[in-house]
């Protein structure tokens, strides 16, 4: 008994420690976010401005560009309790403090199939990674890793007590409600449970409550998708071809991966270079994708049918050919936080395959990581556009008079009617 309690002990620290050293850490990258708390985009215009202006429970309920944004709701929900010049602090704190339980997550005993050195490697790339800035921290894109938090869910040991069943379903119902990409993870559950149960019949035959929330999570978002006028999604042609994945593949992702975009720039110039990186990889990719077991192709399946999504129904332009608009460096980075923690888990993966000099290969790919992250470490702040200012205006207007306040990125507004 003592040594199970001692245990527990052991673990609750490691497990405050790392949530208190990723979450430093990440505020190391850009101070201002504590500092100097300011709404981006839609976390003022739509979230903040709509609680502030209609109240809570009237907007809960409502999809945004065609599907449910629940945490970005629930996050100014409380916020706001806490004033609105406040409200975008709090909201950062939340967001990081999401980022810090998925590290947390990552290093516990749930993912225990893995090697200690191998989870530890792929918690400091999360909290590391380049190429993060346009997502890096607020509300508005924090569902991107809300569906790697309930990936790493499914794809972890079952929980074997009350508190673990607890934490999973608040992820599942957060994550599901949060994002179209229960869609596609929905699917990996179901490798999870037919190879658990044997068969498709024994899979449905034993669906258990986890099983049924995510599928009643998944039939909402569809439904939203669905039921999304088209004016939601960009009408501008997309400017597909096979060369132009290649190229984003090997450029955002391949390249993008360990360093920062602007420094591998030259690579969408390069049609050989990416062709050859392309097929270096793809190779292994497939064969593991056939001859691996359940969870490396559920990791696999979600990433690519989410990148998928993405490339399909992408936000990069209303007029131009938006494939294209990929080979700018900091153009959409938010469609490739996934994609980019999977290929370096990828290559941890195919790393934890070599049997002999393993350690050599691991320190170099370590090695190699932080080099190239740190190219990416400190952030720009956002600039001044007048938040503060604005806000000093709302504090002195009379109630019932409607207030724009100026937000990030420059040329963003929201209108608030004092209250």
């Amino acid at each position: 008994m003592i040594d199970s309690s001692a245990k527990s002990s052991r673990e609750l620290y490691t497990t405050v420690a790392v949530f208190i050293i990723s979450l430093i850490i990440m505020v190391l990258r850009r101070p201002d976010i504590i500092n100097h708390a300011q709404p981006w985009a839609e976390d003022g215009k739509i979230w903040l401005a709509g609680i502030y202006n209609n109240g809570f429970w009237s907007s809960l309920i409502l999809p945004q560009n065609g599907y449910y944004q629940t945490i970005s709701r629930l996050t100014y929900g409380v916020s706001i309790l806490f004033g609105v010049s406040n409200a975008a602090l709090v909201s950062n704190i939340i967001a990081i403090s999401i980022r810090c339980f998925l590290i947390c997550f990552l290093i516990s005993k749930r993912m225990s199939f893995i090697d200690i050195k191998f989870r530890i490697a792929a918690a400091l790339y999360l909290i590391l990674m380049p190429n993060i800035s346009e997502g890096f921290v607020n509300i508005t894109n924090i569902h991107w890793y809300l569906s790697m938090y309930l990936m790493t869910i499914v794809l972890a040991n079952n929980p074997n007590n009350t508190s673990s069943k607890i934490h999973d379903f608040v992820i599942l119902i957060i994550s599901g409600l949060s994002g179209p990409f229960v869609v596609f993870i929905a699917p990996c559950l179901l490798l999870k449970r037919l190879h658990e149960r044997g068969n498709v019949f024994e899979a449905v035959k034993k669906i258990n409550f986890f099983d049924a929330i995510m599928a009643t999570c998944c039939i909402i978002q569809v439904v939203a998708i669905l039921g999304a006028p088209d004016t939601a999604r960009s009408s501008a042609p997309l400017g597909a071809s096979l060369g132009v994945l290649i190229k984003i593949i090997s450029y955002r992702i391949i390249g993008g991966t360990f360093t920062k975009n602007d420094i591998v720039s030259f690579m969408p110039e390069d049609k050989h270079l990416c062709a050859l990186l392309f097929v270096i990889f793809s190779i292994p990719f497939l064969y593991f994708l056939i001859r691996g077991g359940w969870r490396f192709r559920a990791a696999a399946i979600f990433p690519v049918m989410m990148f998928g999504f993405a490339l399909a129904k992408p936000m990069m332009s209303i007029t131009d050919p938006q494939w294209p608009v990929f080979f700018g460096p900091g153009n959409g980075e938010r469609y490739f936080f996934v994609t980019n923690f999977a290929f370096f888990c990828f290559i941890l993966f195919i790393v934890s395959k070599i049997t002999k000099g393993q350690d050599i290969v691991f320190s170099a790919l370590l090695a190699i990581a932080l080099i190239g992250s740190s190219q990416d470490f400190r952030m720009n702040k956002l600039p001044d556009v007048g938040y503060q200012d604005d806000l000093k205006k709302l504090q002195s207007a009379e109630v019932g008079d409607h207030v724009t306040l100026r937000i990030n990125p420059p040329g963003w507004t929201m209108m608030l009617i004092k209250k």
